[in-house]
């Protein structure tokens, strides 16, 4: 859109003023990790918490979040053993896929994972935040480089 024509001396000045709509893109979100007795575990501190996927569903899935139920076996080993103590029964664990609102739910418990490269997770978050990472990107390192990987700048509420 133009938006003045001006005369000056020997030529024409056009100023020209552009509206431009930029359209976030869909987020991506990448499930293909979650396989039927794919073992995933995270060594914060001993005992490690270990979780075997037994069935994966889509819940719902927007431009910019992917929410999915996750069935998993949990168990936990020592540190140094290789040696897994499984639990008796599976459960679900419900995780929204989200640049800006990424949670794990289990039952009524909602947690909101703060990825971010300030402060970061807090450990007692960093099996739920490493649970996510894998759900949502099939991503397994270092949750800094997550952070850095998908530009996530989520702050705990407070």
């Amino acid at each position: 859109m133009i938006k003045r024509i001006t005369q000056m001396g020997f030529g024409l000045i056009a100023v020209v003023g552009f509206a431009t709509t930029v359209q976030a893109a869909p987020a991506k979100f990448n499930h293909s990790g979650i396989q039927k007795g794919k073992v995933i575990e995270t060594c914060y501190h001993s005992p490690c918490s270990v979780a075997k996927f037994v069935s994966y569903k889509q819940l719902n899935k927007t431009a910019t979040e992917s929410k999915i139920q996750v069935t998993l076996l949990g168990g936990s080993r020592e540190w140094e053993a290789k040696k897994i103590d499984w639990n008796r029964s599976s459960h679900k664990v419900t995780v929204n896929c989200s640049y800006k609102r990424p949670t794990v739910q289990i039952g009524s418990q909602k947690t909101l994972i703060p990825l971010n490269d300030g402060l970061g997770v807090p450990g007692v978050l960093m099996v739920d935040a490493e649970l996510y990472l894998y759900a949502c990107h099939k991503f397994e390192g270092s949750i800094e480089d997550a952070v850095q990987k998908y530009g996530y700048n989520v702050q705990e509420e407070i």
